[in-house]
C-alpha cells in the first residue's frame, strides 16, 4: 500500500470540504453554519463573551468586542434564537418610530408599546426621529432592510408617504397618536385631538374670553390640525394663530415676537398651545414681559405630560392617554401578527380630558 503524503492529505481534505465523502465534483455540500464555538475560537476569546457581545448584558472591552463582531460578520454567525425564528418566519421583534423621546409624552407612548410588546413576548427597537423628515426617512430605509415583524409609527414627517406604502407591503403597521394623510387601510390608534381642542374653546370661552392666541404644530400633521379645529369651532372668537413645532423653544418665539411687536398682543386674553412644551415657552416669554398667569394672560396646553402639574401655576392641558395610545396600537398590531393576518384598516380613538388648573381665569381689564 503506497503511503499517503502530506501533501495528498490536503488534497484530500480540500475536496471533502468542497464536496462531501462522495467525491463527485458536481455535487458540492452545504458547509455548516458556524456556531458560537468556531466564533469564540476565531476570536480567540470564550463562547460566554460572545455572546455578552452580541447581547449586550455585560460590558465588554471595545477591542474585544469589535473583534468578535468582526468574526461574526465574515463567518455569517447566526444566534440560534434568531435563526429558529427565522425558520418560522418571525423574529419576534417590533419597530417603534416616534418625533421626540425628551417630550414626555412620547416617552409614556413608548413604554406603553414595550409593554405590550413584553407581555405578548416580543421585543422593541426605538428610532426617534426629532420631528426631521431626513433623519425619519433614513430610519425607514434602516427598518425596511431589517428582519421585523411589524412597527408601530408614531410620527408624520410627508416625505414619508411613501415610504410608509411600501412598508405595509412588507409587514404590518400601526400609526399610533399621528394619522398619515392618504395613507390608507392602516391600523390607527390615537387620542380625540378634535374633542380636546373642544374642550379647550369651551373652557376659555365660559371665563369670559373673547381673544386668543392659537399656537399649533405643523399643520400638515392631522393631530395639530384636528386640535385647532376643535377650539377655533368652540371658541367662537377672535383667534390669531402662529405656527410652531411642538417645541418649547418655538412656543416661546413666538409669543416674544408677539409681545415685541408693538403691542401686538395687547389684546390677547388667553393662550391656547397645541403642546404642553410650547404652552412652557410661552409661559417664560409672558413671564418674561411682565406679565402675570393667570391675572393678566391665560394658558392652556395639551397632553398633560408630568411636568405641566409642577409648573408655575400649575398648567390647564387637556390630558390624553399616552401610555394607552402606544399600549393600545401595539397591542392591536401583534393580534394579527401573531396569528400571521394582515390587519385590518381600523381606528381606535381613546377619549381625552380637561385638566384645569392655576393657569387660567376670567379676563382682567388690562
Amino acid at each position: 500500500m503506497t503511503r499517503e503524503t502530506a501533501h495528498e492529505r490536503h488534497e484530500r481534505h480540500e475536496r471533502h470540504e468542497r464536496y462531501g465523502n462522495g467525491g463527485a465534483h458536481d455535487r458540492p455540500v452545504v458547509r455548516r453554519a458556524a456556531s458560537i464555538k468556531d466564533v469564540a475560537a476565531a476570536a480567540g476569546v470564550s463562547p460566554t463573551t460572545v455572546s455578552h457581545v452580541l447581547s449586550g448584558n455585560r460590558p465588554v472591552n471595545e477591542q474585544t468586542a469589535a473583534r468578535v463582531r468582526s468574526v461574526v460578520s465574515r463567518l455569517g454567525y447566526v444566534p440560534a434564537s434568531l435563526a429558529r425564528s427565522l425558520q418560522a418566519g418571525s423574529t419576534s421583534v417590533i419597530g417603534l418610530l416616534i418625533p421626540d423621546i425628551s417630550n414626555t409624552f412620547f416617552a409614556e407612548l413608548a413604554k406603553g408599546a414595550e409593554d405590550a410588546a413584553h407581555d405578548l413576548g416580543y421585543g422593541l427597537i426605538l428610532c426617534n426621529t426629532e420631528f426631521d423628515a431626513d433623519r425619519e426617512d433614513r430610519y425607514l430605509g434602516m427598518i425596511r432592510s431589517r428582519f421585523i415583524d411589524g412597527m408601530v409609527y408614531a410620527s408624520g414627517s410627508p416625505p414619508s408617504r411613501r415610504r410608509l406604502e411600501a412598508l405595509m407591503g412588507k409587514f404590518p403597521i400601526a400609526l399610533a397618536d399621528e394619522e398619515v394623510e392618504g395613507l390608507s387601510g392602516a391600523l390607527i390608534a390615537s387620542a380625540d385631538h378634535e374633542a380636546g381642542g373642544r374642550l379647550v374653546g369651551e373652557h376659555l370661552r365660559a371665563l369670559g374670553h373673547r381673544r386668543a392666541l392659537m399656537l399649533t404644530g405643523p399643520r400638515d400633521l392631522k393631530s395639530g390640525a384636528a386640535r385647532a379645529q376643535g377650539f377655533v369651532q368652540a371658541f367662537h372668537g377672535d383667534v390669531v394663530e402662529r405656527t410652531g413645532d411642538f417645541k418649547e423653544e418655538s412656543g416661546y418665539r413666538l409669543v416674544a415676537e408677539l409681545l415685541d411687536d408693538g403691542g401686538g398682543f395687547a389684546d390677547r386674553t388667553a393662550v391656547f398651545a397645541a403642546n404642553d412644551l410650547m404652552a412652557f415657552g410661552a409661559l417664560a416669554a409672558l413671564r418674561e414681559a411682565g406679565l402675570s398667569v393667570p391675572d393678566d394672560v391665560s394658558v392652556v396646553g395639551f397632553d398633560d405630560i408630568r411636568a405641566a402639574s409642577l409648573v408655575n401655576p400649575p398648567l390647564t392641558t387637556v390630558h390624553q392617554p399616552a401610555y394607552d395610545v402606544g399600549r393600545t396600537a401595539t397591542a392591536q398590531l401583534l393580534q394579527y401578527v401573531s396569528r400571521g393576518e394582515v390587519p385590518p384598516a381600523s381606528r381606535h380613538t381613546l377619549p381625552v380630558e380637561l385638566k384645569v388648573r392655576g393657569s387660567t381665569a376670567p379676563p382682567a381689564a388690562r
